[in-house]
């Protein structure tokens, strides 16, 4: 694994495995674990846990658990019904403007992946926008009464862009452009949209990013952040059980190395089947492994990097970047 980002505690796996395993798996990992902790008690990045625990393993808890778990779901499904309700007048304002929004993380994730909207916080919505939409976009969210935190935010012309926005009782809003970067650029945010799914929320279409874009998204955000968070493990394992074909597993592995997240996805795959054992096809990590390693992902993804001879590649690249041209293998 690359640069220790998965070595779990004993604790953390074992709460890991209680949140997405079967019967007996969770329940034993659960017994283990309430063994040595508490609800009352437990860090911010156990709570993560706390809605897909309550609904993998309602039969092992106690009175005393239970009441705590269920009182964490209803403020989870209250709060996220208020944060998808007040987003509903921006998408359809970017609606009547023909803008194709879509959205990702949080609110794809608990809206489309999990089995019920209070199984996962929705911290902050985030939407997808075509480059060519971008100030469209933004002029639909100010006019909403979103403020705009342009401190916050990063704008590039050609790369991946984000403007954050504040909105009241400390909602978070983000739109983002250029997910992916891959030539001719409109073909790329085409097909993006092509794979998107519909669901419904209050009598409203929204479209949320296919189980393969998010995917890819979500790997490449693990190797970006100071660590790891357990609740980005349980968002994987969830969206890696529903790529149920063979054509979405070849479309997965194909987008990786088109859009440079190799290093990223082969690593969280691997976790996922190693101390989740999720059911990957055999080919799968074998081809990742496979495939060479742009210079560039090799400087973005370098805490991704398993071997050493990669790690002294990503290294030199970083430090001599103008002096190297080409691919990597490891």
């Amino acid at each position: 694994m690359g640069a220790g980002y998965f070595r779990l505690s004993s604790d953390e796996r074992q709460l890991l495995l209680a949140a997405t395993q079967r019967q007996p798996v969770a329940r034993q990992a659960w017994e283990q674990w309430i063994a040595d902790n508490r609800l009352e008690t437990a860090g911010l990045s156990s709570q993560a846990l706390f809605g897909p625990l309550y609904a993998n393993i309602p039969a092992d808890l106690s009175v005393s658990d239970t009441t705590i778990l269920r009182g964490v779901y209803k403020r989870t499904w209250y709060a996220n019904q208020v944060a998808l309700s007040r987003i509903q007048p921006l998408l359809a304002r970017m609606a009547a403007a023909a803008v194709p929004a879509v959205l990702l993380y949080d609110a794809c994730l608990a809206l489309g992946y999990y089995a019920d909207v209070g199984h996962r916080p929705i911290n902050c919505v985030d939407i997808s926008v075509p480059a060519s939409a971008w100030n469209t976009s933004i002029d639909a969210a100010i006019d909403d009464g979103w403020q705009a935190r342009e401190d916050k935010s990063f704008v590039s012309a050609s790369s991946l862009s984000c403007m954050v926005f504040a909105g009241p009782m400390d909602a978070s809003l983000r739109i983002w452009v250029n997910l992916f970067i891959a030539r001719p650029q409109e073909a790329t945010e085409a097909q993006v949209l092509r794979e998107t799914r519909p669901v419904e929320f209050k009598g409203q279409s929204i479209s949320i990013l296919g189980p393969v874009e998010q995917l890819l998204c979500l790997s490449a955000d693990v190797f970006r952040a100071d660590k790891l968070r357990l609740s980005s493990c349980v968002d994987a394992y969830v969206l890696a059980r529903s790529i149920g074909s063979e054509t979405d597993w070849n479309r997965l592995v194909a987008q990786a190395q088109r859009f440079e997240h190799i290093l990223p996805l082969r690593n969280i795959l691997s976790f996922l089947e190693t101390e989740l054992a999720l059911e990957l096809p055999a080919w799968v990590l074998p081809e990742l492994r496979r495939m060479a390693i742009s210079h560039g992902e090799l400087i973005r993804y370098r805490q991704a990097c398993e071997t050493l001879p990669l790690k002294i590649k990503a290294a030199c690249r970083r430090w001599l970047g103008p002096m190297f041209t080409g691919a990597a293998r490891g």
